[in-house]
């Protein structure tokens, strides 16, 4: 499609307009977002950048408390643990979907009764972890599930409360994938068989039974579904009344209330919740049920308006069909629900709007797929160019769970924005956090012979000089090493060097012709208990690089290591410096940990990434 003039969306101009959060303006020079501007933003944190505006955030979350008796925040829809925190001090509960969503819930401090675990196929350590924990509900997705958790609960003495997932075969108007309450689903009891399962399950010793729970599906654009389901709850809740005499204290409705993206108009939470309630109310007397407590797991009502991405346009082309393409710095890592649901999006220029019209363009993402479309035919200023910041609305919901490493591109950064203030949340995924999984290497390099005319040795007193003007050089350079300034005389040197093969440590010099050019100290904690365990520092001349020197001085503190019996080793390396961490990764060094801005240096603060190697294959706990 040619670029067509045309004036730009109104929306742009105006806060809180279709499906942009509370707190975002727009005017000449971009967006801004609770007071920050999205250029400053971008400055300070990278793009991708998804923006939480955080008392928008808030106000959904006190909504939800407000409309619902009980409400659970559907960890799902975004896990940080700020949001979870949020949302316990806001007074809402937690829906957890896995053991490691719940584990998530924990740690960001919530207390484990204000927890529940739902999800189909619950592994035995889930189920485990529940007992274990004292969680507060479990919703269970069957007898065999209950049966497991019975037993579970049985051996932790405890009697566990649960809802039963019914599946109530209600067909909702939203994308197949995520339609979850039709009879072609695999979640939950199918209805007719309910009140066999609720009775067989009243009878196991250590369950308790609270009520029925469904969720009929996600982004559900109108009420009427959720009507529906209840009338299929309430008429079960009769029907296990009827024939056993268990009542049902609570209802469940589930979540997946729809959003604005671009056009839609979806009821309010508010407006959902009062309908519900007066369905139930009315219900329950027209069956003579009691009236039970009515649940809603909001998710993406909650998080997904008040949350923006910021991306930095890199590439604009026209293709020979004539559309306009501009190429962001994301796209399917950071983003995968157009891909995998055909999610459409409200697109507007962040940091600028020089040109008022505008044309139709396609963005798409940076990664080796033609279908890394973010989003189609959307109306950009005729002007954008590379360099110009992109925001795409309603982002805070499935995108960054979902997100990815596809191409080995890190996840995005998350921050929230309040009055001018913004916070990290969650910091970006950088290429080092990538190797974290990965598991030693084999050691390729067991020892390593110097290059023709470099002698290794142990460090001599009479080095000390030489070694001081090595070492001066390293410092200088002001990249590799925690110091920025040499002031220790040559005369310490001097007196560390007359012991430097011991027990407890191992300095090696290697020499070329008179002059140091490498070092490498390796020394083991005193600690008892910490004895197995040494740590080193190495360093190169610049001018002696690559020339395998490095190898050999590793070669030297495993020879030393297992002459002493130290079983691992440890060491710090700044992430930019992939040549020492290649060297370490081909001796069997693999990530632990990184210590965010460990290092504060005159150019600003660095983080370090800690690695370790053990000795031996079989020494590895």
């Amino acid at each position: 499609m040619a670029e067509v003039a045309e004036p730009l969306p109104v929306e742009l101009t105006t806060a809180g307009r279709g499906p942009w959060p509370a707190n975002v303006m727009f005017d000449a020079d971009g967006a801004t977002v609770a007071g920050v501007r999205a250029t400053a933003l971008a400055e300070r944190f990278g793009t991708p950048l998804l923006v939480f505006d955080q008392q928008d955030l808030v106000s959904r979350v006190c909504a939800a408390k407000r409309s619902f008796p009980r409400a659970y925040y559907a960890v799902k829809a975004f896990t940080a643990h700020a949001m979870l925190r949020l949302a316990i001090d806001e007074g809402l509960d937690l829906l957890a979907a896995s053991g490691g969503e719940v584990e998530a819930c924990l740690r960001s401090g919530a207390p484990a009764s204000r927890i529940a675990l739902h999800g189909r196929n619950k592994s035995d350590d889930e189920l485990s972890l529940v007992v274990r924990q004292r969680l507060g509900l479990v919703v269970a997705d069957g007898l065999d599930e209950l049966r497991r958790l019975d037993l579970v609960a049985g051996s932790g003495g405890i009697v566990q409360p649960f809802v039963l997932r019914v599946n109530p075969g209600v067909r909702v108007d939203t994308h197949e994938s995520i339609a979850t309450g039709h009879e072609a689903t695999a979640f939950g009891v199918p209805a007719p068989d309910v009140p066999h399962v609720v009775a067989s399950a009243a009878a196991l010793p250590h369950l308790r039974f609270l009520g029925l729970h469904a969720h009929i599906g996600s982004q559900v654009p109108d009420a009427e579904p959720f009507l529906r389901e209840l009338d299929v709850l309430m008429d079960l809740a009769a029907a296990v009344r009827g024939r056993d005499g268990i009542g049902t204290d609570v209802i469940d409705m589930g979540g997946g209330f729809g959003i604005t993206y671009t056009d839609e108009t979806p009821p309010t939470i508010e407006d959902i919740a009062s309908r519900a309630i007066e369905r139930l109310e009315a219900g329950c007397r027209g069956r003579g049920l009691p009236v039970p407590a009515l649940a809603a797991e909001p998710g993406r009502s909650i998080v997904g308006p008040a949350g923006v991405t910021l991306y930095r346009i890199g590439d604009r082309r026209t293709l020979a069909d004539g559309r306009t393409v501009v190429a962001v710095d994301g796209g399917m890592s950071d983003n995968i629900r157009p891909m995998l649901y055909d999610a459409r999006y409200t697109v507007a220029p962040a940091s600028r709007r020089d040109d008022s019209t505008a044309a139709r363009m396609t963005v798409v993402g940076r990664h080796c797929e033609s279908g890394d479309v973010l989003a189609e035919d959307v109306p950009l200023p005729a002007d954008i160019q590379r360099g110009d910041l992109l925001a795409f609305a309603a982002t805070g919901a499935y995108t960054y769970p979902l997100a990815n490493t596809y191409n080995r591109v890190g996840r995005p950064a998350v921050v929230a924005v309040r009055e001018g203030l913004a916070t990290p949340w969650v910091r970006r995924e950088e290429p080092g956090d990538l190797d974290r999984l990965e598991s030693p290497a084999p050691r390729r390099v067991q020892t390593a012979e110097p290059p023709v005319g470099i002698t290794l040795r142990p460090a001599e007193p009479r080095d000390a000089r030489s070694f001081l003007t090595f070492w001066s050089a390293i410092v200088a350079e002001g990249r590799y090493v925690r110091s920025e300034e040499v002031g220790t005389p040559a005369r310490v040197y001097r007196a560390r060097f007359r012991r430097s093969w011991t027990e407890r440590e191992a300095q090696v010099m290697a020499v070329d012709d008179d002059r140091i050019v490498g070092h490498v100290y390796v020394q083991r904690e005193a600690h008892p208990v910490t004895r197995h365990v040494a740590t080193l520092g190495i360093a190169v001349a610049s001018d002696h690089r690559g020339r395998g020197i490095g190898s050999a001085l590793m070669g030297e503190v495993f020879r030393w290591a297992e002459t002493v019996g130290v079983e691992k080793i440890m060491l710090s390396v700044y992430p930019h410096n992939v040549a020492a961490i290649a060297l370490y990764r081909r001796f069997g060094f693999v990530e632990e940990g990184r210590l965010v801005g460990h290092s504060r240096k005159s150019s600003g603060h660095e983080d370090e990434i800690l690695m370790s190697a053990w000795i031996g294959e079989d020494v590895q706990p």
